[in-house]
């Protein structure tokens, strides 16, 4: 296997090695196309501690000249990575979906807000994405150089973050809708087509009973029996969530949208900006499923009880709002009696995604070896803090009679 070397570049320092070598050969396309005359090129891995599951992280740092003068150029990558014994996902597929997000739909998304006249503070922000981005790799802009960041995934998220993150949301649901009356055949196509993701499988049956299992320990009898029971109706339902359902309003949802995925850059100490990353599990169905998800798994029941119907109210808000600059009303698109019921519904959606994703939302910082293990090898080991707050979740959903 050939190494890259200083002598590929001429005029540069270039230490790639740490990369795959097709990677390395993306970066040395991008360092020609970016027009460096002499430049020093650094890989390294990046360590999400414990927060990324189907990809080896790098960050590429380029730094030199170009007839217009000094340049930087600095890189983030997600390599695919191959599952031995989960059948859960299908890996190439998402990347597959994640590789159509940057490279096709974004461009969407700019063509449709700059036609609207949509300000830019208001607009859908994605990361550039670089053309060397592949069913592979995905290749983007590293944002963490614009000082974005990620939150600690273990702790309740800022409110201000969470307001910022559901607009950010609503306005990505909002687009599928504007595509679907401004581009019916693009829709048809590209949207409505993307299938739901995941194989629920007997795998992925005995990882919710280990997570049940071990949650129902920590209650009495009469809790403990209810959870038990509501084990059965768990692993016949939730599969029914995923993608299209004729019952409510679809539209391009994220399905992974947690505190790992959308990054965040502060002001003064306080969320000013956020970015969503991480497209690699989209699907046509309910985006009621991205609010609840986000909502209940990165908060706690003092933060339900006082921002959870705020947050409702700010994300149909933006919604309605989004869609104005489009010419289109939200009543014609998702009224609001729709949007409640959906909520009231699914409302056990919040309950089921974040106890099955438990074992990888709190996974330990070192990760979890999904390329060797399967589901139910996965350890689920929450420390007292986060077993605190899956109890406070059951206890929610206990209140709400939803268990």
């Amino acid at each position: 296997m050939r190494k890259i070397t200083t002598s590929d570049f001429g005029n540069k320092n270039i230490n790639l090695n740490i990369i795959p070598l097709s990677l390395q050969d993306s970066i040395k396309r991008i360092i020609e196309n970016e027009g460096y005359i002499t430049c020093d090129a650094e890989a390294r891995n990046f360590n999400s501690g414990g927060g990324s599951f189907i990809g080896e992280l790098y960050e590429v740092d380029i730094n030199g000249d170009t007839v217009e003068g000094a340049k930087k150029t600095n890189i983030f990558i997600k390599h695919i990575v191959t599952f031995n014994k989960v059948q859960y996902a299908n890996i190439s597929e998402a990347y597959l979906k994640e590789v159509f997000v940057y490279k096709d739909l974004s461009k969407i998304f700019t063509l449709l807000q700059n036609q609207a006249g949509v300000p830019p503070k208001e607009r859908f922000k994605v990361p550039k994405a670089y053309d060397e981005t592949s069913p592979e790799a995905i290749i983007l802009e590293n944002l963490s150089k614009r000082n974005f960041k990620t939150y600690d995934r273990l702790k309740v998220m800022p409110l201000k973050y969470a307001q910022l993150a559901i607009q950010e949301m609503a306005k990505f649901h909002g687009l599928s809708f504007i595509i679907e009356e401004k581009m019916p055949d693009y829709f048809q196509r590209n949207i409505k087509s993307l299938r739901h993701p995941f194989n629920y499988d007997e795998d992925w049956k005995c990882l919710v009973r280990n997570v049940c299992t071990h949650l129902a320990k920590l209650y009495d009898d009469d809790v403990k029996v209810r959870i038990e029971k509501f084990l059965q109706i768990f692993l016949e339902k939730y599969p029914k969530f995923g993608g299209y359902n004729k019952t409510v309003k679809c539209s391009l949802t994220h399905q992974d949208f947690r505190i790992n995925n959308v990054l965040v850059k502060e002001q003064n100490g306080e969320a000013e900006e956020v970015v969503l990353i991480d497209y690699q599990v989209i699907d046509y169905g309910s985006p009621i499923r991205d609010f609840l998800f986000f909502v209940f798994s990165g908060s706690d029941q003092k933060f339900r009880r006082q921002h959870l119907n705020n947050l409702k109210e700010l994300y149909f808000e933006t919604f309605s709002k989004f869609l104005k600059y489009f010419d289109m009303e939200v009543e014609n698109v998702y009224p609001r009696k729709e949007f409640d019921k959906a909520y009231t519904d699914w409302l056990d959606y919040g309950l089921m995604s974040v106890l099955f994703a438990s074992v990888f939302l709190f996974a330990p910082d070192t990760g979890l070896d999904l390329e060797n293990l399967s589901l139910s090898e996965l350890p689920f080991c929450p420390d007292e803090i986060i077993e605190e707050r899956l109890k406070e979740l059951i206890d929610d959903f206990l209140e709400w009679g939803y268990l």
